[in-house]
């Protein structure tokens, strides 16, 4: 149904905006009290299953540009349409990031502890070569080389550890 205002546009706007609510809503109970019917908000406001039925009905929202941009790339993210994804929000179950592929976050681990390790044993034959000159000036050099290695080995040791504590939990 549309309604021509006969320039009461401004007042309905700023009368609903006061209310904090649309100008169809006011409009709306304005309409009901009319009818003498008791204005009620039940119908807006009943909780759903988003689950239970199968009929979906077309929403247009009306949101500031950013709020759109942010929606449309959580949407993109949650690989869900933005109509899924609010609906999801209302029914107070966000949409989860999806998890990352087990397998391939294992083989990435792996393959960033195999250059680790590469890196502790360049720093060990370094190590040993420092060691055979004597010059005492060298020495802050060996101390800043030993905490970093000290610091990988601890890494790989505690990588190690992950990456067998994914495999097992895989394997279940």
């Amino acid at each position: 149904m549309t309604i021509d205002l006969r320039g009461i546009r401004p007042l309905l706007q700023a009368q609903a905006a006061k209310r904090q609510m649309t100008a169809a809503a006011l409009v709306r109970r304005a309409v009901m009290a009319m009818l003498d019917d008791a204005p009620s908000d039940a119908g807006d406001s009943r909780s759903t299953d988003g689950t239970s039925g199968t009929q979906v009905v077309k929403v247009t929202l009306r949101l500031p540009v950013a709020h759109a941009v942010v929606l449309a790339s959580r949407a993109r993210v949650a690989d869900m349409s933005q109509g899924t994804y609010v609906a999801r929000l209302i029914d107070g179950t966000p949409a989860q990031p999806p998890a990352p592929d087990h397998t391939r976050a294992v083989a990435a681990l792996m393959a960033s502890t195999d250059r680790v390790a590469v890196l502790s044993a360049d720093l060990n034959a370094f190590m040993r070569l420092l060691g055979r000159t004597p010059r005492s000036e060298l020495e802050p050099y060996r101390a800043s080389i030993r905490s970093l290695a000290d610091d990988v080995r601890v890494h790989l040791a505690s990588a190690a550890a992950l990456v067998a504590a994914l495999r097992a939990t895989r394997g279940r």
